[in-house]
């Protein structure tokens, strides 16, 4: 370490610590780690962790939720064989799974629970309803720290948000929380592209997800399906032709293509699985 760099650190903990220079605010404080940082006592990602530490205690679970809109839920209806396509599409370890709308969520299936029963390692006879673990539902109003807290003691790593009304309005994890402080945490099925909109089954069907674009389809098929309608996405299309919003396994042609709905709500088709038409 260079006499230049020993005398920034002296003086920076001179500061910091020295009776009559103590912080008196947050503020301050946070200007404190700032010009250690500048005066390279400490490095730009330290500075980043510890202003994420104040971050938390300000935020509040409003501003760090993923809205519902993005949220993969699974039907309490669903199969196993459906709960395991959607679990394989999206690639998370925990999904809400709800009755006739994400509003009534009635539980959380971990992922890892429905291995043994996807594999045929064990039977499930009254379907997924018995996997469930217990929701957490907590305000948008809470506090992050406050939130981070009781994760730490209900040991639980997801959460639903709900608005002044009782609405779903989000989902909340741990590691949105520790993000704040570290920054971004890629999983082993975090990729470039954050999930894969066409996926070819082994059976020569496609799952396809709602939000893909019509143009996407077409240059993935070799079709002119963007023509039949003036919709963005896969899951608008579907639904313009329907005339309304589907159920789940409810099937549609449109084109050379079946479409059948395998997740959705009563607001946003999520997932599809699309097979080419056999015609005579």
């Amino acid at each position: 370490m260079s006499d230049t760099q020993n005398t920034h650190h002296q003086g920076f903990f001179s500061r910091l610590f020295k009776r009559n220079s103590e912080p008196s605010s947050t503020i301050e404080l946070e200007q404190v780690i700032h010009e250690a940082s500048e005066n390279e006592v400490i490095d730009e990602d330290t500075e980043g962790m510890l202003h994420g530490i104040f971050d938390i205690n300000r935020l509040r679970i409003s501003d760090v939720m993923i809205p519902t809109s993005d949220i993969v839920t699974i039907n309490a209806s669903a199969t196993i064989e459906e709960a395991a396509l959607i679990i394989s599409q999206y690639g998370h370890s925990r999904y809400p799974v709800i009755g006739p709308d994400k509003d009534h969520v009635i539980g959380i299936l971990l992922a890892k629970d429905l291995i043994p029963y996807a594999t045929g390692l064990k039977n499930l006879d009254d379907g997924i309803k018995s996997l469930l673990r217990p929701t957490l539902i907590v305000p948008e109003s809470k506090r992050v720290n406050s939130m981070l807290k009781e994760f730490q003691q209900k040991r639980f790593h997801l959460a639903i948000v709900v608005d002044e009304f009782g609405s779903v309005s989000g989902l909340v994890t741990i590691e949105d929380i520790l993000e704040i402080i570290v920054g971004d945490i890629d999983d082993e099925y975090d990729t470039e592209e954050e999930c894969i909109s066409i996926k070819k089954g082994k059976d020569g069907k496609y799952t396809v997800l709602g939000v893909t674009g019509l143009d996407e389809f077409d240059e993935f098929f070799d079709t002119e399906l963007s023509d039949i309608a003036e919709v963005d996405t896969v899951a608008g299309l579907v639904t313009h032709v329907l005339g309304r919003f589907p159920q789940v396994k409810e099937c549609i042609d449109i084109g050379d293509f079946q479409f059948k709905v395998l997740e959705c709500t009563n607001r946003q088709v999520h997932l599809l699985e699309v097979k080419k038409i056999t015609k005579a």
